[in-house]
């Protein structure tokens, strides 16, 4: 059952095209695009919990069953999932009677926890940043992991095969600034999980 309280905030005129937020949950974003959206994101629920509501669904194990299984072609999985995004979000925003039929219907039940990776620290105000930890996910074998600044840049990416990854002492965050993260999770041939977008600042040292 789909999460369709992002239906109830307000779209503003800096809220992204519908399929700007989908190509945001599934990852195939321009970067050009991404560092325009990203700061958006950051500061509007309503984006937010879309682009966390698509991303919960395409991790859903029978949708991507049913993605995989309408063509052996081996380039269609990156078309269909963006499609699927799209109608995935088209569903949450302006599905009439969506709020209330979620209370009743009785369908499919959400996919568990563990089919997608949850973002455990650094999250909120940390006093440093030692290292970037996060839930695993059943049958993944590589994580990738990508820190954004507030205006969107990358500020540091790598992929790993564990659930956790020392921050590098080079890379300097600048104390009270937002930034941002997710990890996406490869769990078959082309297949990757993203989790939610997770926020942190680190504090600044306090005057004596």
């Amino acid at each position: 059952m789909l999460d369709t309280r992002v239906r109830s905030d307000t779209v503003t005129a800096d809220c992204p095209p519908d399929d700007v937020i989908a190509a945001l949950a599934d990852g195939s974003l321009a970067s050009e695009q991404r560092r325009t959206v990203l700061p958006h994101v950051a500061s509007c629920a309503r984006c937010r919990g879309a682009v966390a509501s698509i991303a919960r669904a395409l991790a859903d194990p029978a949708v991507a069953r049913e993605l995989a299984a309408r063509s052996s072609r081996r380039g269609w999985y990156r078309i269909a999932v963006p499609l699927a995004a799209a109608a995935v979000l088209l569903l949450l925003l302006v599905s009439p009677g969506a709020d209330d039929q979620s209370s009743t219907h009785r369908g499919s039940p959400p996919p568990p926890p563990a089919t997608t990776p949850i973002p455990r620290s650094p999250v909120g105000a940390v006093a440093s940043v030692d290292d970037l930890r996060w839930s695993p996910v059943a049958g993944a074998d590589r994580y990738r992991v990508t820190v954004f600044d507030a205006t969107g840049n990358v500020v540091y990416a790598v992929d790993v095969s564990d659930t956790a990854v020392a921050f590098p002492d080079s890379i300097v965050l600048v104390p009270d600034k937002a930034y941002l993260w997710k990890v996406d999770a490869r769990t078959g041939f082309d297949r990757w999980t993203a989790s939610e977008l997770a926020e942190f600042k680190v504090a600044a040292p306090r005057r004596r």
